[in-house]
């Protein structure tokens, strides 16, 4: 994600001497990279690129969080500002105005902050606020929307304004719960979407939906010209939620890429001060209610324990105990060290809670190595030369090969995490206790080592419910336990698409093709089957929820695959190429049939299926002898043959008559 940062108001929040040049060039060494520095109005802009795990440094602040460290290390005076924010006072009984009713599912929503501003006036927006703005491509209308831009990027989380009398007479109530698929809302641009399901959505009493929370505020209680009264709110919601209701709807905004990257709830008090603040100032607002603080995940966050010795294995240099500290205490962690029993340093770090992307000692001792400078380790050359051995069951050219044909016929590759779920364990086959769990897992939900691919592709298609084709992809690996021993580490080509189960056998045979070989389709129960080369499985073929799924286990396909075609002399005698067609009930099965007719006679050559309609199958059958020339009296009774094979064991009918 990159955000722009204009230099002036990047100095409001850091106090230091160096030029946008200099700063440019710290941050860019050991922390968010600045690709670019734009003239604006006047003034210098900063476009940085910031990577998705560090949604703390989303924001006007958080760079000048990170340019106070980094600059430090640089033998450049810089400290981050203290935010000077004012205190509310409760407001007086002839001011006060009730509170909405807030019904919250504290399992989707981590915490709900709000007050009531009473009176705002519909001023214009102070110059120096739109030109910030307008530095930052962000549209400017007035003062009582624009606060609310202007805060979520100085700080870094998002907040939203309501137009309370409109909350109010919608029955005074907000409900926090996950929409119901086929409701219809009204954005405040006043377009209409229709929900997917599974969405977070504010609802008053009556089932209308009042808001999309993180996403875009609706018609119905959004703010306009007639708004006296704000309701300034800010929540904390699941992010996952956030991310897939943004895409399903095609909806990004600053809001939704904030939250969707797990921001920090702890900054919604900051946040929320910041915007009572600029109401007073610039509308000329009063506080009409206490402020509402409904914090359900308030959670501690957990020290983590790390060596001194560990960091000096892991950087290869000796960094004092003061100089660690004073890198990690910037950053905004609190550190302990302590002694252990060979009397080695040990330190006890506790991030702060914007800081959620250090939770292992690795995320520390990366920390350490960024501020102290990549730059400044020391560069080893390898004693050894590179190996150049590779892993068994691998082969990277045919892996690349069946990737790139894959992309090139419609299937989307995707990269799905190694750890799953308790519900996508299930789903793979095998019961929870044949899986690997993680004891301390980076993620609370996935804490189980995979066994199969195929249960996170069909989540990212039902994930994508608008699509309605898709097919996609991985190449990756599963985990099976085995006892006393590592995991034993098996690639798999998996693929799941909502097309026809015919056209998916269609891809599956060229995919093949591709590296040389020819499978058949053992039938094993109604929606499964096995995929069989050279009398060797290779893998499955099979429904899930009208999804059709292919499973290759990939050594078993490299123990039959070819790097190259091989050589077919050109038959010396003539062929007879004919088709039939017949007429077969609904889900009868093309595979078993093609395989019965190969084994009808020795001169039958090749059975390939040339065309469907309806319920109307026509066969290509390829008729040769290699020692003379076959005629069309060899041939009858091989054809009688076929026919009376169809229409007896597959309950077929011949479309037209034999000679």
């Amino acid at each position: 994600m990159n955000i722009l940062i204009p230099h002036k108001w990047l100095l409001e929040h850091l106090n230091t001497k160096a030029t946008p040049k200099k700063i440019q060039e710290c941050l860019s060494l050991c922390g968010p990279s600045v690709e670019r520095i734009y003239d604006i109005n006047g003034d210098k802009v900063y476009d940085i690129e910031i990577t998705t795990n560090r949604v703390d440094s989303m924001s006007v602040r958080g760079v000048a969080r990170e340019a106070a460290v980094i600059l430090k290390q640089f033998g450049i005076d810089a400290k981050l500002k203290n935010l000077n924010l004012p205190s509310v006072s409760k407001p007086k009984d002839s001011e006060v105005l009730p509170l909405p009713k807030v019904v919250n599912n504290p399992k989707i929503c981590k915490r709900i902050t709000a007050v009531i501003l009473k009176n705002t006036q519909q001023n214009p927006t102070p110059k120096w606020m739109a030109e910030r703005l307008e530095q930052i491509e962000t549209n400017v209308h007035n003062s009582v929307i624009d606060i609310t831009n202007y805060i979520t990027h100085e700080l870094g989380h998002p907040c939203h304004a309501f137009d309370y009398d409109k909350v109010m007479a919608t029955g005074g109530v907000i409900i926090v719960k996950e929409a119901k698929e086929g409701k219809k809302f009204v954005t405040l641009d006043g377009e209409e979407y229709i929900t997917v399901g599974g969405e977070i959505v504010f609802e008053n009493e009556k089932g209308e939906i009042i808001d999309l929370p993180a996403i875009k505020g609706t018609a119905n209680t959004s703010i306009d010209d007639n708004t006296k009264n704000v309701f300034l709110w800010l929540e904390t919601l699941d992010a996952k939620k956030v991310r897939a209701t943004s895409m399903a709807h095609a909806i990004r905004t600053v809001a939704a890429q904030l939250e969707e990257k797990n921001v920090d709830p702890h900054l919604s008090e900051i946040v929320l001060l910041r915007g009572i603040e600029l109401y007073q100032d610039l509308t000329g607002a009063t506080v009409a209610s206490e402020i509402y603080n409904y914090f359900p995940g308030n959670v501690q966050v957990e020290s983590i324990k790390i060596t001194a010795k560990r960091i000096e294995d892991y950087l290869g240099i000796k960094l004092t105990d003061s100089k660690v500290k004073q890198i990690l205490t910037d950053l905004g962690c609190q550190v302990e060290v302590q002694k252990n029993s060979k009397n080695h340093s040990v330190f006890i770090v506790t991030p702060a809670t914007f800081r959620g992307d250090m939770r292992i000692p690795a995320d520390i001792i990366e920390e350490i190595a960024r501020i102290y400078g990549y730059h400044n380790l020391p560069s080893v050359v390898m004693p050894t030369r590179i190996p150049t051995s590779y892993p068994k069951d691998t082969d990277f050219n045919l892996e690349n090969r069946c990737k790139h044909y894959l992309v090139n016929i419609g299937y989307q590759e995707l990269y799905s995490y190694s750890m799953v779920s308790e519900e996508l364990a299930i789903q793979s086959g095998y019961s929870l206790e044949q899986h690997l769990k993680l004891a301390n897992p980076l993620v609370e939900n996935n804490v189980y080592l995979r066994r199969s691919l195929v249960p996170s592709l069909i989540e990212a298609i039902e994930n994508n419910k608008l699509r309605k084709e898709l097919s996609v992809f991985e190449f990756a690996s599963v985990y099976h336990p085995q006892k006393n021993e590592l995991p034993d580490e098996e690639l798999h080509l998996s693929l799941v698409s909502s097309k026809k189960l015919r056209e998916v056998k269609s891809d599956l045979e060229s995919l093949l093709g591709q590296v040389y070989i020819k499978a058949s389709i053992k039938q094993t129960e109604e929606q499964s089957a096995e995929i069989i080369c050279e009398n060797k499985k290779i893998g499955e073929i099979k429904i899930v929820d009208k999804l059709t799924v292919i499973d290759i286990i990939w050594n078993k396909l490299l123990s039959v695959a070819k790097h190259h075609p091989t050589y077919t002399p050109v038959p010396k005698t003539a062929v007879i190429i004919e088709d039939l067609t017949f007429t077969l009930k609904e889900k009868t099965a093309i595979g078993p049939i093609i395989e019965a007719i190969v084994k009808v006679n020795e001169y039958i050559k090749q059975v390939e299926l040339k065309g469907v309609y309806k319920n109307n199958f026509t066969f290509t059958i390829t008729y040769l002898n290699p020692k003379e020339n076959i005629s069309n009296e060899d041939v009858d009774p091989i054809r009688r043959k076929v026919v009376s094979l169809v229409e007896n064991e597959f309950k077929g009918k011949l479309v037209g008559e034999l000679n």
